[in-house]
């Protein structure tokens, strides 16, 4: 089941954040650090508030997660476009691979339409295979690449 989150999933969600957060810094250990805390108790009360934060939740346990925000661009050379940008999506290792990242996703493409979004948006780091391919498979492409010079 999908539900928006609420104050009392703060401690899973913080755990399947910071299984995800680990997995970055193994890619990068120049950018992120292991075993942060990723997402602060008074910053999850803010999304929750907000209400952009969805959970996962299979027989009383969260199982995913999704931070999400509405990003308005546009100016004097861009086109006007209103997107559901999808901050963070992960899923706790022991429920990988079950579907569950694209039924976020799916609920992310619902909340899109509805609020009358052109469409999702997402960065997924170079080195998350596993998670690229999920977007690929879902109809996502590459729109920007980040690039760095590192020294």
């Amino acid at each position: 089941m999908i539900r928006s989150a609420t104050q009392n999933d703060y401690a899973p969600a913080e755990a399947i954040m910071e299984q995800v957060q680990d997995l970055h810094a193994d890619w990068r250990p120049d950018v992120y650090r292991a075993g942060a805390t990723v997402l602060t108790p008074d910053y999850f009360d803010e999304l929750v508030r907000a209400g952009q934060v969805l959970v996962y939740e299979e027989k009383g346990s969260v199982a995913g997660v999704v931070i999400f925000r509405e990003r308005q661009a546009g100016g004097p050379v861009k086109m006007e476009r209103k997107t559901l940008y999808i901050d963070s999506i992960a899923v706790d290792e022991a429920h990988r691979g079950r579907g569950i990242g694209r039924r976020l996703l799916d609920e992310c493409k619902a909340i899109a339409r509805n609020r009358g979004c052109c469409g999702l948006e997402l960065q997924v780091n170079a080195a998350n295979a596993r998670a690229m391919k999920l977007y690929r498979e879902y109809g996502f492409g590459e729109k920007s690449v980040n690039m760095e010079l590192n020294f």
